[in-house]
């Protein structure tokens, strides 16, 4: 299987030359349909002039009522209700791994215990100085996990 890489492959590289051959070309020949005077004679063949301003102008106005209206309404749409519960917690973050959430309550029993934390160490023998000394231990980092608002509020108005 070959390397996901940003650099063209020939055929992508192809491919690439001939449209911008191809819209160059379209381009050119539209500034040249749009400029060419009527008296030339092409004009029973060709499109109106008035579709040269028209075609253009009716492309800009699709692409701002796309990125104006349509394109925030298709995120609104797929944006979860405000009163969800997935607007206020991730479940994931909250819930042990291959657990449903079911309800708020299930949310409140995930407390991580601070007993294996304040068991204390029994002093070891320095070799360098020919004393004991009480190892500092610390608590290990808690998982990452969901914070329930009353532990919060408690931790900064207490």
């Amino acid at each position: 299987m070959p390397e996901h890489t940003p650099a063209p492959t020939p055929h992508r590289a192809v491919y690439g030359f001939a449209f911008y051959m191809l819209f160059t070309v379209l381009f050119l020949v539209y500034v040249t349909w749009a400029l060419l005077p009527v008296e030339f004679g092409l004009h029973s063949y060709l499109p109106d002039k008035y579709f040269a301003v028209f075609v253009p102008f009716l492309v800009l106005v699709f692409a701002w009522f796309f990125a104006f209206l349509i394109y925030p309404a298709i995120n609104l749409s797929m944006t979860v209700d405000v009163d969800s519960i997935a607007s206020v917690v991730d479940p994931k973050l909250a819930l042990p791994k291959g657990t449903e959430f079911t309800s708020w309550s299930q949310l409140q029993k995930g407390k991580v215990s601070q007993d294996s934390a304040s068991k204390k160490a029994s002093p070891v023998n320095c070799n360098l100085c020919r004393t004991f000394h009480q190892p500092v231990t610390r608590a290990p980092i808690p998982p990452l996990r969901f914070l329930d608002l009353q532990e919060v509020n408690t931790a900064y108005y207490n």
